[in-house]
């Protein structure tokens, strides 16, 4: 598989990105490192960006200037890493079949409330692609959900194509066509170019064109990305909504160098998932129902654990809205299901980070690697713990204490809560109840004494 422009492309954009110059420190926590053992009381040091240590605190010393984040009783990890979003765009284009030569850095809209709900979330690598419903949709952009430009959030340019066999308006079979000839097209394109330019030369050497002339057509700007994605210069994302079009991709990735982004129905394709032999990406819905052909009776369907079963190394996705919106529901359901806690939590870091060509930059906590880190209050899973903070590349980028947001929404229910009990300590006629005074037994309700236990009075 190639992939040697992606990662050329990862590591110039890494190079030139200005890291924090101070040094940080986190220490106290529980560090979840990904790919080595845990570490209880731990301390992760981070200078000009990168983590350049990872021990237990009585291992550490810590330089007197360093910035100090205590994270005593909290959970340390690396931020969450997703492989395939079509969401942060305005104007997403889903209408123009065949516009390879588009790329999404030209819709992502830094100001898009989706950013701001990733980081809260504690998302720290996106990987930005066109929608689902296009044949040759441009080319995506991983980004981090910081920054003033898309210039600023830039991780990796140009990652590849955005490719589907999503039937839209036609029938699967069209798709398929449209497909292989828009692919056959440029085959053809770049047949006669290079025959043009073989001629060219040929003349050049029999003496009909003059020696001090060379050959200045370049590939035409509408084509180029497409004709990389034919010679495999680059990556190919391409969408499979269901286990029908499935042989398709399977052929496709016989002659290119492509990334599977599945539907949801795929339970009936994993065999041919496993030959494969190449990580996938999941729908964001990982959990459904299908209905037995001849008993008619439902039954629960999960593709992260028909996956994992199988050994189909897979990467999750989230959701725009709902449930699946969150790192934590998603990972929570692979686990419900079945399927190793550690492999879940893989599916949102080091699987992704793979497939982007930035496993050794992101997706786990290790020495060498960017300071990307998520504090949390409690476990990962938990539905009750919040992201505390975000740290990228040492740059903390978000405080739940400074959540503007949150704090509204946190004030709003209260006030609401407040209102709701002034409420129920007025009378029917709008009279405030007599209160008891300070230290006082209430009033027993419906005359119930202490010792009754008809209201639980006795619990």
């Amino acid at each position: 598989m190639n992939c040697q422009l992606p990662l050329v492309a990862a590591a110039l954009l890494l190079a030139v990105s200005t890291p924090s110059q101070e040094v940080l420190a986190v220490k106290g926590g529980r560090i979840l490192t990904v790919t080595g053992p845990n570490i209880d009381d731990g301390v992760v040091l981070i200078e000009n960006g990168r983590i350049t240590k990872v021990a237990k605190a009585a291992d550490v010393e810590i330089p007197w200037a360093a910035k100090v984040i205590d994270a005593t009783g909290k959970v340390v990890m690396p931020t969450w890493v997703v492989a395939h979003s079509q969401a942060g765009q305005r104007g997403l284009n889903e209408n123009m079949q065949n516009v390879p030569w588009l790329s999404v850095a030209d819709a992502i809209d830094p100001a898009a409330t989706y950013f701001e709900d990733a980081l809260r979330n504690g998302v720290g690598t996106i990987h930005v692609l066109p929608g689902n419903q296009t044949l040759l949709g441009g080319s995506g952009m991983v980004v981090q959900p910081t920054g003033r430009t898309v210039e600023d959030m830039a991780v990796t340019a140009n990652t590849g194509i955005k490719m589907s066999l999503f039937s839209g308006g036609g029938g699967r079979l069209q798709q398929i066509r449209r497909l292989r000839r828009a692919i056959e097209d440029v085959r053809e394109y770049l047949a006669d170019f290079d025959r043009r330019k073989a001629e060219f030369e040929k003349e050049k050497e029999a003496g009909a064109i003059p020696a001090d002339k060379t050959w200045t057509e370049e590939i035409d700007r509408t084509k180029k990305a497409a004709c990389d994605l034919v010679q495999k210069k680059t990556r190919g994302w391409l969408f499979v909504p269901s286990v029908a079009e499935l042989d398709e991709a399977m052929r496709l990735t016989q002659q290119l160098d492509l990334v599977l982004v599945l539907g949801q129905n795929i339970d009936e394709g994993v065999m041919l998932l496993k030959k494969l032999g190449q990580p996938v990406i999941l729908d964001e819905e990982i959990e459904y129902y299908e209905a037995d052909a001849e008993t008619q009776k439902e039954h629960k369907v999960c593709s992260a654990k028909l996956l994992a079963d199988a050994g189909v190394p897979f990467a999750l996705s989230l959701g725009l809205g709902g449930p699946t919106s969150y790192p934590w529901w998603q990972i929570g359901t692979c686990v419900r299901n079945g399927v190793d806690r550690r492999q879940a939590i893989d599916a949102l870091t080091m699987v992704p980070a793979r497939l982007l060509g930035l496993a050794d930059q992101i997706g786990s906590i290790a020495e060498g690697k960017l300071g990307n880190l998520q504090i949390l209050t409690g476990d990962p899973l938990l539905a009750t713990t919040w992201v505390d903070t975000v740290v990228l590349e040492g740059n903390v980028v978000y405080e739940r204490s400074e959540d503007a947001k949150l704090q509204y929404l946190f004030a709003r229910d209260k006030a609401s809560a407040n209102k709701t009990e002034d409420d129920k300590n007025k009378d029917a006629g709008g009279k405030e109840k007599d209160k008891p005074a300070d230290g006082a037994e209430p009033a027993p309700a419906n005359g119930a004494g202490k010792g009754d236990d008809t209201n639980g009075g006795g619990r």
